[in-house]
């Protein structure tokens, strides 16, 4: 049996309940990860939730993944994008799990990564945030929004999409613009006038 890899770059409440999820559903893969912080990997290694600890973007071993998983802030994903696009094998699913869409699309059509990146926005969390708090079951019937390119690979769409699927979310696809135009309504408006009655 083939043995799954998957990268993380970042390992935060989402990125920390992915990792944990992919081992719960699939105990064989391996995973590995860079963050910025070396004690959120030592705790991932403690915790197993993670195979090996990188020691930058750029390490050679993430040439082994079938899909990297950016779960960092949108600019460090853009910037980490620009780094794995040399790195990674031409058939690795790139994909993040941030709130806005537009500018890391916008991003990897500039660097021809059009049929490559496949952005991703799993509707779950917590009030909690870091790895500490990170849950296998997090992502558990939750919508999980993808936005491929028209130039995504149907099949890695459908790959994508049952890995999803695998972990217990709700795969949904949506253009990025129409993600992001109803993720103002629905999420980040209803914040800001929240935000404003507290002030």
């Amino acid at each position: 049996m083939e043995q799954n890899t998957y990268g993380f770059i970042g390992l935060g409440l989402i990125g920390g309940s992915l990792a944990k999820a992919l081992k719960r559903t699939d105990p064989s893969c391996r995973i590995l990860a860079y963050t910025r912080t070396r004690a959120t990997l030592e705790e991932a290694l403690k915790a197993q939730a993670v195979d090996v600890a990188c020691s930058s973007v750029d390490d050679p071993q993430f040439a082994t993944c079938s899909c990297i998983f950016l779960c960092a802030p949108v600019a460090t994903n853009i910037s980490a994008l620009r780094v794995l696009k040399d790195i990674v094998s031409p058939d690795c699913i790139l994909t993040d799990v941030g709130s806005v869409k537009t500018d890391i699309h916008l991003a990897a059509s500039e660097m021809g990564l059009d049929g490559r990146f496949i952005g991703g926005h799993p509707m779950a969390g917590s009030e909690k945030t870091g790895l500490a708090n990170a849950r296998e079951f997090l992502l558990e019937n939750a919508y999980y929004i993808l936005t491929p390119t028209a130039q995504t690979d149907p099949a890695a769409l459908e790959d994508f999409k049952e890995l999803v699927a695998s972990l217990g979310a709700i795969p949904m696809v949506l253009d990025y613009e129409q993600h992001d135009y109803a993720t103002a309504a629905i999420s980040h408006l209803p914040h800001i006038i929240a935000y404003s009655l507290v002030n």
